[in-house]
């Protein structure tokens, strides 16, 4: 084999491994062929673990889901074959807790990798927030719990007042801060607003909207929140 032969075969070889090679900081995307359990039962599909989301795809419709990280609660690796999401939609049948969902993986396993790409995402391992809101607000995901299940929605805290927005109806609120009797945060992830709406059928105590949220509360955003209520909705 002549010099220029040879050149040629090491420059193909070389634009085929830069070819194949991963670019640097290209998404990863994982997936697997993975059981759904059902209460009784399952099916078969995808799941699909990627920088942004999980899929699971599936042939069954009503099974298939999109999961962004902020939709996910809590992740469990139950065992090497089985991962277990905790999301925040509710179970019908079971008044209302939040639905796990069940994966028996049919090749391969939950490596510490795998698990680990995942719970880094999601997003109650949230940074702390800063101390004054970028365009003067703060959004935080939330459910809104009811006495059986819930809604969700999006808290946005402003200088002026507190808005719950949701795809329901009858859940939305906005406060101003006169509106507000109080606040308490029984954790992280909790926020409770004692408010001045009258319930008629509780002979008008107070009413008081329990919030999950799905991002951690950082005290900075509850002293913004405490320093404008006692201001009196001053902006």
């Amino acid at each position: 084999m002549n010099r220029g032969v040879r050149c040629a075969v090491w420059l193909g070889v070389a634009g085929w491994l830069l070819l194949a090679a991963p670019l640097p900081g290209s998404a990863r995307t994982y997936t697997y062929k993975v059981k759904h359990l059902h209460a009784v039962g399952g099916c078969q599909g995808q799941l699909i673990v990627g920088e942004t989301d999980i899929r699971y795809e599936t042939d069954y419709r009503d099974d298939a889901r999109i999961w962004v990280y902020s939709q996910i609660k809590e992740v469990k690796r139950q065992s090497s074959t089985r991962l277990t999401l905790y999301t925040y939609e509710d179970q019908t049948l079971q008044l209302g807790r939040d639905r796990p969902f069940d994966f028996d993986f049919l090749d391969g396993s939950i490596t510490d990798e795998l698990f680990n790409f995942i719970v880094t995402r999601l997003t109650r391992r949230a940074e702390p927030a800063a101390a004054e809101p970028p365009g003067g607000r703060y959004e935080i995901a939330a459910k809104h719990t009811h006495t059986f299940g819930g809604c969700q929605g999006t808290l946005k805290i402003t200088d002026t007042h507190i808005e719950y927005v949701t795809k329901h109806p009858r859940d939305q609120r906005l406060w101003k801060y006169l509106d507000i009797k109080r606040l308490d945060q029984p954790s992280t992830y909790r926020l409770d607003i004692y408010t001045y709406e009258d319930q008629s059928l509780q002979f008008g105590r107070d009413k008081v909207f329990h919030f999950e949220l799905k991002e951690a509360l950082e005290p900075p955003v509850l002293d913004y929140i405490r320093r404008h209520l006692s201001a009196g909705a001053t902006p």
